[in-house]
This record gives C-alpha cells, structure tokens and sequence, in this order.
C-alpha cells in the first residue's frame, strides 16, 4: 500500500537544542555560584531524566503546566545536586523552565522545512507525534513548524505517551488513513519505531548521529530527514 501521510516525532528529530541542554545547566549553576562541567553536568541530566522517568506509555510530566513546572523542577534538582544545590535553586529553575521554553532554545534542523516543502508538493500531509509537555504548542508557532504540519499529537495534551499504542491510534482515526499507509519517522527505536510498528503503522528509524545505515529488523534507517523522500516512491 502506498504512503498516505508522513508523521514525525519533534525532539532529535525536527528540532533540538542549541546550546546543549548541559552547557545551559551549568551557566545557570555558574550565574547562582555554583561550579559545573557542561559535559559532566550533561552526563548527570540524561542519566537523572531517565532515572525519574516512569513506566513506558506513561506522562511522568502530566497534562498541566504545573504538573510539568513540578516534575521539571524534580528533575533540574537531581541532575544538579551532584555540583551543589545553590541556595537560589527556585531562580535557577524558573530560569532554566523559561528558557526551554522559548524558541531561542531550539534549532530546526536544515533538512526538515525542505523535507516538508518535498511532501508537500507530493500530496503528502505530514503530521506530529511527539512526547513533551504542552510547551511544545508554543514552540512548533514560534518555530513556523505547526503551519506546515496537518495534525500535532503531543503527548502532554493526549494523555499518553509514545510507544503506548493510543497515541498512535489517535493520530490514525484523525487523519482517517489506514496503519498501513501511514509512516512514523523518529529517532527512538523504543518509543517511535516499536511503537509505530506495533499499531500496524510503518516505520522509519532517523539515526542522525551517523548508526547504520542498513534497514534494521526490515526497518529502513535514516541518516537525513530527506532520507525519507526515496521511501515514497
């Protein structure tokens, strides 16, 4: 069957974040006081995010801004207390919360708005399915990315999030296309392709830190988002 529709996981994949989200840290531990190593302080954000995460399907950050300010404000607490909790932490939160969520925080890769421009122009809609918190709506206006996506499905205002089968199949009954004509890009084998794959969608892993190159399990693997455009045809 062929491709109907495109949809596309946001972060790693549309967008990620400039300057990285540990050399941020540690300029904000440095303006309270407090000494930190950007790439150490790296290390301890994706291994403190991981460690709070809940089980798979679940939003650990919940459907409200303050249910996400207070799950963020858990995880900025733990990735820093190895340097030093500095007495103004609630500054240094707000800090770090605000600048996440603006658009200055963030770069669109080169090849999405081409990507997009190319599905567009074959009559394909491309859509979002990602997991993040409701600063993601803001971010996709501010970025120009959610007047050329069809449909956003994020996980913050769903309610569930990827490889949870409900999240896809609300992507599905909305666009109204069959599993089998509809294709999931994503940069996570767990959450995007796995999860894709398990309501029937197909899958395609972007890989842009240069892993394979090979269809994995049968799984086409991408290095570019353009790499996508060929699978079209």
């Amino acid at each position: 069957m062929a491709i109907r529709a495109v949809f596309l996981d946001a972060g790693n994949t549309l967008v990620y974040p400039d300057p990285p989200v540990g050399e941020v840290y540690a300029r904000a531990l440095r303006r309270a006081g407090v000494q930190a190593d950007a790439a150490q302080m790296q290390r301890s954000f994706e291994q403190s995010w991981r460690r709070l995460r809940g089980p798979a399907g679940a939003v650990d950050y919940g459907r409200t801004e303050e249910e996400a300010i207070d799950w963020w404000r858990r995880v900025v607490r733990e990735s820093i207390r190895p340097f030093g909790v500095p007495a103004a932490f609630e500054e240094v939160f707000r800090s770090l919360w605000d600048h996440f969520a603006g658009a200055e925080a963030w770069r669109v890769y080169d090849d999405v708005f081409p990507t997009l421009d190319a599905l567009d122009a074959a009559g394909l809609p491309a859509g979002l399915i990602s997991n993040w918190d409701l600063r993601l709506e803001r971010l996709l206006e501010s970025t120009g990315l959610r007047a050329r996506l069809r449909w956003a499905f994020i996980s913050g205002r769903v309610g569930v999030e990827k490889p949870a089968p409900a999240i896809f199949n609300r992507a599905l009954a909305q666009c109204g296309m069959p599993a089998a004509a509809v294709l999931h890009v994503g940069d996570n084998w767990q959450e995007d392709v796995l999860g894709a794959l398990g309501v029937g969608m197909r899958a395609a892993w972007l890989c842009r830190d240069g892993r394979g190159g090979e269809p994995v399990q049968g799984v086409p693997v991408l290095r570019t988002l353009a790499d996508v455009l060929p699978l079209l045809a």
